[in-house]
């Protein structure tokens, strides 16, 4: 099955999972939500780093991630 939730950015190229949680900023947070990142939604990990590259819902992102929001992934499991 998947694992216990994790920070987006321990994720490595390629992981994958959905996003269970986001916290911060509420400003921060309505943004991600209006570009699509949001509780829910499929995510793949493309580049990690500052900033990081994710796939959500089959749209490339770019994402500096910082104090001002953060979002937990549950990985998917390797079957």
């Amino acid at each position: 099955m998947s694992a216990n939730p994790v920070p987006l950015d321990l994720l490595h190229p390629d992981d994958q999972g959905v996003i269970v949680d986001m916290c911060g900023d509420p400003c921060h947070l309505k943004r991600l939500q209006e570009i699509g990142v949001q509780v829910g939604c499929n995510i793949r990990m493309v580049c990690p780093g500052t900033p990081c590259m994710i796939c959500v819902e089959g749209r490339r992102l770019s994402l500096r991630l910082d104090e001002q929001a953060e979002i937990f992934v549950s990985p998917a499991g390797n079957e």
